[in-house]
């Protein structure tokens, strides 16, 4: 991710990771540069459910993704600074993670 955010991460304390390597794995882009994921929406029939942020990446791709799923699917918008508060903000990963227990819960537990 090149933006100021992901710096402001991967580039200080915050996203310190002691076997972190600073580094593109350059050969990935051949298979993730021509991966359509909208398109792969109306092959997904699985119960799917979408966890995302106004500020995050590509909100717009995000509904486009969402409104395309073929199978049972839930959305949870929440409120974020951006993409990089949903690996470390336990308010946000508090949330997303109660929406996944009420969402998928009673699909792997039925009562």
């Amino acid at each position: 991710m090149p933006l100021r955010e992901a710096y402001e991460y991967y580039g200080s304390s915050r996203g310190a990771v002691a076997n972190y390597v600073n580094a593109f794995a350059v050969q990935s882009r051949a298979y993730t540069a021509t991966f359509d994921s909208l398109n792969a929406a109306a092959l997904i029939t699985v119960p799917t459910l979408i966890v995302h942020s106004e500020q995050a990446l590509a909100p717009a791709l995000a509904r486009r993704f969402f409104g395309n799923l073929a199978g049972a699917h839930g959305e949870l918008w929440l409120r974020s600074q951006g993409q990089i508060d949903f690996y470390d903000q336990r308010s946000l990963i508090d949330a997303a993670a109660d929406a996944i227990l009420s969402f998928f819960g009673h699909r792997l537990w039925p009562r």
